[in-house]
């Protein structure tokens, strides 16, 4: 049910009907409360992504900003932050998309990128692809390139990859089934 690479599907713990009846939530909080197994992570994401000649991270509001901080921190590359609606000054793109449980949107300031970057997207979770497909397009229409997606967990059962197929995409714990038992 859970493919384990290594250690960290210890560290995420699931809800049942959260936010609403029906979805399971899937929370990756308790990695980040053990520092030396958040410090792991980090550096299994950055060798998984050491040859792949990052120039930028892109984090997705607001779970990714815990990973996508600590990677641009660890990669020495700029952070670009993607939001929700209304929470970022200036010229902004936006880009709506489909989740598991209702719509979304996305917003990213104007020239965060050039056609010579090569960005790797972070966020916690990879559900279905609207989320990251939606960053994904925000990225590629200011005309860079996304070298990879990765996530703390990816929900297989929801079969996201699908519409990725194209991106390098790293998960560190992969889930195959809703519920745990």
């Amino acid at each position: 049910m859970i493919k384990m690479r290594n250690k960290y599907c210890n560290y995420i713990e699931s809800f049942e009907d959260f936010p609403k009846k029906g979805i399971v939530f899937w929370d990756f909080t308790p990695l980040l409360s053990n520092p030396n197994i958040f410090k792991e992570a980090i550096k299994d994401i950055s060798a998984h992504y050491k040859k792949k000649n990052i120039t930028k991270i892109a984090a997705i509001e607001a779970k990714g900003f815990t990973l996508g901080t600590a990677l641009a921190y660890e990669l020495n590359k700029p952070l670009i932050l993607i939001r929700k609606p209304g929470l970022i000054p200036g010229k902004v793109s936006s880009e709506k998309f489909i989740k598991e449980y209702g719509e979304g949107q996305y917003e990213i300031k104007d020239n965060s990128f050039s056609k010579k970057d090569n960005v790797l997207l972070v966020y916690d979770i990879m559900a279905g692809s609207g989320a990251t497909k939606a960053a994904i397009n925000l990225i590629e229409k200011q005309g860079a390139k996304v070298a990879g997606c990765t996530y703390v967990i990816e929900l297989e059962y929801l079969q996201g990859r699908a519409d990725l197929s194209q991106y390098d995409l790293y998960p560190l714990v992969k889930i195959s089934k809703k519920k745990l038992k």
